[in-house]
Formats: C-alpha cells, structure tokens, sequence
C-alpha cells in the first residue's frame, strides 16, 4: 500500500459505496484525493503525505495511552497501553481517579498481560498490552500511568460506557415496555393570545399542561438551538450558529423577574403602540423573524439594564444565581458570548457585551427547565424531546470556537437519489473525524451532555453522521463522497451521557442507512425513528401495526413531509407544482398517479386495522379517494399507529387541525416560506374543540392495548 493510499485510509475516505438503489459505485481516485486536499493536504507533496502517514499511524505508538480510552461496560473492562520492547520488561504503577479521589490503584509487568497488537518503526517493535480493569460505574475517569527511572508519567481521560443508553422505562425488567406517546410540533409555530409573534417557553408550557391531561408521555420540540441572526436565512432551526446553546426568541420576556420589577418596562409593553406590534405580529399566518428579533432585543436590552442595575450592583440572590451559572456552563459559554458580542451591535444596543450573551442564556435555560419540570410533574415518563441538528452554519459561533475539528472546505450533504438528482448540500462544515479523536470528542460531549441536561429525550438528525458523513466537494463525480468516523466511540460516548443524564436517545435513521448502524443502535439501546408514509413493504402496501419495528420512534407525519391532509388532498404535490420542483407535465402527472395508489393502500390498510371511519365505508372506491381529509379519517390513522408495536409515538400538533401547508419543503430555500407557517389556531381553543379530547383519548386507550 502506498503512502497516500495509506493515508486515505486513516482519515476514513471511502473507496466505494452503494447508492440508493443498491448498486455499488466506486469512488473515482481523483475524488478521493480532493477529500485530502480539503484537509489541507497536497496529494503531489510526498514528503508531506509520509509525514502525515506517521504522524496518524507510527506516531501514537510512540505514547503508551491516547487521548481518551474507552471501555464498555460488560465486554471484559479493560485498557490498551502501547509498549516498547524495552518498557514491557519495566514494572508499571497505575491510578484510576474521579474528581481528585481515587478509585483504584495497581501494579504489574506488561510482559504478564495478553499482547492484542504490534507495530514495527523500523526495527523496533512496540506492542499493544491489554491491561484488564476492575469493575467501574459508567462515567469519566482519569488514568494515570507510570514507570521507570527517571520516572514517566502519562494520563488519560478513562470512558467507562453501560451496554446501553438509559431506556426511560421505570417497570420492572421482566415485563413488556410500556408504549408511551406524545405530540410533535415546531415551537416557533405555536400561537396564542399572549405571545410576541413566536412561540415561546410559555407556549410550551400550555402544550404541556393540555397534552399530559391526557395521557401523553412526549412532548417532542424542533431543534431549539442559538441562530445565526446574522444569516441569510436564521429560520431554519437546522441551520443553527452553536448547537450547545439555546434560541434566545423563544423566551417568554414577561416572564422574566426584571420584567416584573419594572413599572418603567411594563408601561412600555403596555403601550398602545407596543401592544399594536404585538398583535400585528400575532395575526401574521408566517413567524416575522425581522420584526421579532427587533421588537424582543430592544425588550433584552431595557432587562438586561435593570438586572445589571439592581442585581449585579447589589450582588443580590439573582446576580448570585447568575453566576453559577456562567460558572458551570464554562468556556464554552465564554467563547459562544465573547463571539455573539463581537458581531451583535446591528441587532442590540447591549449586544456587544458579552455578559448580555451569558444573560440571555441564563434567560432560556431556565425557562426550559421550568417546560421540563412541569412535564415530569404533570406525570409524563419522558417529557421534552430535543432535536440534535446535524451541523452549524459556517459563519457561526460553534466552528469558530472549535475550529481545529472543522474542515470548512467541505461541506455536509447527501448522495444523489430519485428525489435530488444532483444529491444535496446542507451548506454546514464538517468535521474532521481525525482531530476528533485527537481531541479527545471534547466537543461531540459537551454537545451532547448540553443537550441532554434540558431533555428527557434526544432525537440525533442524521445518525449516520456517526459512523459515516457524505462530504460535498465540488468537481467530484457525485458532488462528494463519504468519510467513515469513528462509530464505535462515538455510539458509547452516546449511551455514556445518555446513562448520565438519564436521557433517552432517538437516531433520525431514515432513507440509506447501511445495516451495520441499524446494528449498532439496537445494540446500544438507540430507538429508531420511522415515518408511517415509509412504513410500506415491497409492494407498496402499508405495514401492519403489529410489524412495526418495537425499539423505534414511529412519527405519523414530521416537519419534512406533508401533513396528513396536505398529503390527503394532495396539496404539496399543486405547491411542488406552483413553485416548479417537477421537470414537466408528466412528472406530476406521474406523481399524482403514485400518491392515488398509495391513498387506496391507505384506505385498504385502515380497513384491515379496523380503524376505517363509518362515514368512509359507503362510498365507491373513487367517491372515497378524492373525499376530502377529515378528523374522522385522522383518528383513524392515528389509532391504527397507536395500536402498532413502536414503543414510542408521535402525533403532530398540525394533523389536528388537519392544516394542508407544511413547515418545510426539503430542496427549497426562497421557492417556498420554510420555517415560518403558525399554527392555524392557538393552542387554547384547538384542545376546546370537542373533537379533540375525544381522539386523544382514543389514542392514549389504543396505547394502552
């Protein structure tokens, strides 16, 4: 093997893969090497691709421990320590800590342990000795470890991983997993008679209260990540600046204290014209992000005064609190303030500070804990579900925090498929799994530890970013190619914080998806996610709810498909149609034909469910595919789902209101409104309609089945 196919290897370039149909497709060489080239890497330089061969390969040889070493738990503990031929004849001495005390502390001979590997630098040899470890509860230690005189002294972060993620199931282990469900909805879209044009904390808080009435366990929430207020295009919660942080417009401002302290703040909302804005901004039927941002940061800066002005000057109780705060979340809050400050003046006259940032922070999070508090006490088993975006915008605080694992020359998307024939740019940097490891996944655990602590649920988009990512590389064949990662660190760093912070883990599995991840997600306890309109076998036809897969998420409908009536009544195929996504006539004429075909297997499936409404029996086959969607054919879909084996179930908020336009169409930017559409009524009166607390209920009776 050459140098610079060595190398190709060790950063993880693919030299094949099978695309959506199944066919193999051998990755071009002259592709493979721009991945190198992304990385900063000059294919024709031999001298600087040997060096980079032994800086990844021999180079950590040359140390006895990596950056971190991972074990999991119930696969014969243990530790790998690298080895000269001269040190395997020395005693060694370690020390297992955690947080400065000891755990565990030993002595031995490498020459008495099992070898597991060797390695030639020249003609020195180095082995690889398997050190086996006493028995440790899942968390991080530090491994200390040293020989010799002069005395050497090497530590490590030790991972000690459980067999699986925390499962959020509290019966006892012998009897069948209880089938829990909640309802879906995109935070931004919920409306009522008191919020500033967005969905905020108090909003959620509504839906909680309402849902858990009855029955429902999961309340499940869009990404709610800190935007890139300077974008193009900051709607999209996908498109986030710092996945570690929060959106600071979903905060409920008369909520906070120093909202309520102000007569001189309060008179100001109170205001005729203040309170016009509010309510023009609440009638819009789409979020008017401009507006928002400019009507809630003007409001920031008049609270954030008064805090620095009666709190931080009196280092009352709160400017107290406040400081624990920034205290615990750390540098990573230091650097995500100092970032926003830099570049907030066109927004807030107090965004130059970075204090203001921290402020804000401390703002959300505690209404956010305040959603998830409310949820476990109104008795929902899991409460809130977050969403783990993908990736961060280029331009944002997140890549420029943590810039020595981004590649910025390449770009997150997907391969070409029957839906996007030139395959799909996300216009998000990747990472490079390479500094990564070097890193010791610093910043893959502080994402999902900062994530994790506000939910009782994760859902990870795109999970197969964990063990492969498809980077897009312009002048390459396919637009890209993929790069593998380090999966089976990766997935016990996931089960790892998801035993910590007692979180259950949801992998966004969806579309190709090589079996070997399946796999791995069963094994490590990680639910998969499935849409019902992909719940189909071989000839089209609709799963039924018994062979359904039992360790998964099973979503009705989500935020990239169409709703159950737009769907129904075939709405976003007109949208495709007006907004030009079909290349001609017959393609929507074609596109029509299939989703007829699928209506009929829908109706045929419901039918055999026993879940076909009465009011949908009598007419001919033809009558009853171009009747129009109603609640009575909704209940039935989502009894028949409830009654299906998935352990969980998620209901979207938009199907009960059987609105047809939907949030997001995937491959549109300007071409359709994505991430602005409300809800089509407040949350109030849609849980007044009488119709609504009986399907409900009907759902929470077929979950208990």
């Amino acid at each position: 093997m050459s140098d610079i196919e060595k190398l190709l290897y060790l950063q993880g370039v693919a030299a094949e893969y099978h695309d959506y149909h199944g066919q193999r497709r051998e990755v071009p060489w002259e592709d493979r090497l721009k991945v190198l080239e992304a990385l900063a890497y000059d294919p024709g330089n031999e001298r600087q691709i040997q060096q980079a061969v032994y800086a990844l390969d021999a180079q950590p040889w040359l140390r006895w421990l990596q950056p971190m070493h991972i074990a999991s738990i119930g696969t014969a503990e243990h530790i790998d320590i690298r080895l000269s031929a001269a040190d395997v004849e020395q005693e060694f001495e370690y020390c297992i800590s955690s947080a400065g005390e000891d755990i565990a502390r030993g002595v031995f001979f490498p020459d008495q342990l099992t070898e597991v590997g060797e390695y030639y630098i020249g003609t020195t040899k180095y082995c690889a000795q398997r050190l086996p470890l006493t028995s440790l509860q899942p968390g991080y230690y530090q491994f200390e470890l040293g020989s010799g005189e002069p005395r050497r002294h090497e530590r490590t972060t030790l991972a000690v991983s459980p067999a699986r993620c925390f499962d959020g199931n509290w019966q006892n282990e012998h009897s069948a997993p209880r089938k829990r469900w909640g309802i879906s909805c995109q935070l931004y879209t919920l409306r009522s008679e008191r919020n500033w044009g967005i969905g905020d904390f108090s909003d959620l808080r509504e839906l909680i209260e309402l849902s858990s009435a009855f029955g429902a366990d999961i309340i499940g929430l869009n990404p709610l990540h800190a935007p890139d207020l300077h974008g193009e295009d900051y709607s999209s919660p996908y498109s986030p600046s710092h996945r570690g942080f929060l959106n600071p417009l979903y905060i409920d401002l008369e909520q906070v204290p120093d909202f309520a302290e102000s007569a001189a703040i309060q008179s100001l909302a109170a205001s005729r014209t203040f309170q016009h804005s509010l309510r023009r901004l609440r009638a819009a039927e789409l979020v008017d992000y401009p507006a928002v941002v400019r009507i809630k940061f003007a409001m920031f800066d008049s609270l954030f005064q008064h805090f620095l002005d009666q709190h931080i000057e009196r280092n009352s109780q709160r400017a107290i609190e406040f400081s624990e705060f920034v205290a615990k979340q750390g540098i990573a809050l230091e650097h995500y303030a100092a970032f926003e400050s830099s570049r907030a003046m066109s927004i807030s006259a107090k965004g130059d500070q970075p204090r203001f940032h921290c402020y804000l922070q401390w703002l959300a999070a505690e209404q956010l804990a305040e959603c998830q508090k409310l949820a476990v006490d109104s008795g929902m088993s899991i409460g809130l579900m977050g969403d783990l975006a993908v990736g961060a915008v280029k331009e944002g605080a997140e890549v420029a925090a943590n810039s020595e694992i981004y590649c910025t020359a390449a770009e997150i998307g997907a391969p070409p498929d029957p839906f996007a024939a030139k395959g799909q740019n996300w216009n998000m940097p990747v990472t490079n799994p390479v500094a990564m490891r070097a890193n010791a996944y610093a910043h893959f655990i502080e994402l999902l530890r900062s994530n994790m602590s506000h939910y009782g649920a994760l859902r990870i988009d795109h999970i197969l970013g964990l063990m492969r990512l498809w980077w897009c590389l312009p002048g390459t064949r396919d637009g890209g190619t993929y790069v593998y990662y380090p999966i089976d660190d990766l997935m016990a760093i996931v089960r790892l914080e998801s035993r910590l912070q007692q979180c259950v883990v949801i992998g966004e599995d969806l579309g190709v998806v090589p079996d070997d991840l399946r796999a791995h997600m069963a094994v490590s306890g990680v639910y998969a996610n499935k849409v019902l309109y992909f719940e189909t076998n071989h000839e089209q036809r609709f799963r039924p709810p018994a062979e359904h897969q039992a360790d998964a998420l099973l979503m009705v409908t989500n935020h990239d498909v169409a709703t159950l009536a737009g769907w129904w009544n075939q709405a976003d195929l007109h949208v495709q149609a007006k907004i030009g996504c079909f290349a001609n006539d017959q393609e929507q004429s074609n596109a029509d034909a299939v989703r007829q075909h699928a209506k009929a297997q829908l109706l045929n499936w419901l039918a055999e469910c026993d879940q076909l409404p009465d009011s949908w029996r009598v007419e001919s086959t033809n009558q009853r595919l171009n009747k129009p969607f109603d609640l009575s054919l909704c209940e039935g879909i989502l009894c028949a789902c409830a009654s299906g084996r998935a352990e969980l179930l998620l209901l979207q908020l938009d199907d009960l209101q059987l609105m047809e336009s939907a949030v997001n169409i995937p491959g549109t930017f300007r071409e359709y409104p994505n991430w602005r559409r409300k809800q089509a009524m407040t949350t109030a009166e849609l849980f007044a309609k009488p119709e609504i607390p009986e399907i409900l209920r009907s759902v929470n009776n077929a979950r208990s089945q």
